[in-house]
């Protein structure tokens, strides 16, 4: 009898802790705290109309980039409207470029086949020399999202397809470490397409933007296919994820946010003008 009371007790105990644990998890979700109905919506000048990948450059400006040409536009935060443009390399420089990100003084923009391209972006010229790095991801795996984690000093690429061997059914974010400048050979976050299926109802996802949330430090990444957010702990797990309005949000690209938390999301413009929305906090917007 005592014996069965001592495994009472022991099972009890594992379920609380596991309840606090994932009552833990989900408190520090934001994703649900987002207004995206009430999303602001800003037309890009005409030359970002394939506009890619977001990076915050400091409390005013915002970078961005098209996904054809080597070329850095500057945008103030509080308009988007173009005060600057860079190029990379004297000369004319076309890759698929699918995502950018800023550290210190440097800026790092990725191509689809995992080719990094590393500047200074603090140059007087209207152009900069640049770094190739090349990664063990191919074409294949399409990479479409980059962001900085401090945390870890790296670099996360997010892929649209191929994950890599062992890893069916799922998709990747793999690691840049920029101190070696080379990739980890196991990716930093799987993300199982099963899970997302069961839990969320989604029948698909295809990352194509990534950036850290400065205000709890998850991951938030987006999809184009379905218009689509998660949110990923430091760990990888799935906390929360939500589908987007394909009328606002009609081909997301990129993702990034303000110091305050107000999430920026830019979308191709197909045939229109590119855009980015700003989707503020529910709390913020009651202000």
């Amino acid at each position: 009898m005592k014996y069965l009371n001592l495994t009472y007790l022991l099972v009890l105990l594992i379920l609380l802790f596991n309840t606090e644990i994932h009552s833990q998890e989900k408190s520090n979700s934001l994703l649900g705290e987002y207004n995206f109905e009430g999303a602001t919506l800003f037309k890009l000048n005409k030359s970002l109309k394939e506009v890619s990948g977001l990076a915050l450059l400091n409390d005013l400006e915002l970078l961005t980039h098209n996904d054809e040409e080597g070329i850095v536009y500057t945008l103030k935060i509080t308009n988007f409207e173009m005060t600057s443009k860079l190029k990379i390399g004297d000369e004319k420089v076309q890759k698929d470029f699918e995502g950018i990100a800023a550290v210190n003084n440097s800026v790092y923009m990725v191509t689809s086949n995992g080719v990094i391209f590393k500047f200074n972006h603090l140059t007087k010229n209207e152009f900069a020399d640049f770094e190739m790095f090349k990664t063990s991801l191919k074409i294949e795996n399409d990479v479409e999202g980059l962001c900085y984690d401090r945390t870890t000093n790296s670099l996360l690429l997010a892929c649209k397809n191929e994950p890599g061997m062992g890893n069916a059914n799922s998709r990747t974010i793999y690691s840049f470490n920029l101190k070696k400048m080379s990739l980890e050979r196991s990716p930093r976050f799987v993300i199982s397409l099963k899970e997302l299926m069961q839990k969320f109802g989604f029948k698909d996802f295809a990352p194509s933007g990534i950036e850290k949330n400065p205000l709890n430090g998850n991951f938030f990444v987006i999809s184009s296919n379905p218009p689509s957010v998660i949110e990923l702990n430091p760990q990888g797990k799935i906390l929360a994820a939500t589908r987007l309005n394909p009328k606002v949000n009609p081909q997301a690209e990129g993702i990034t946010f303000l110091k305050d938390g107000t999430m920026l999301i830019s979308d191709e413009g197909q045939k229109k003008s590119g855009t980015i929305s700003v989707i503020k906090l529910k709390s913020k917007t009651k202000k």
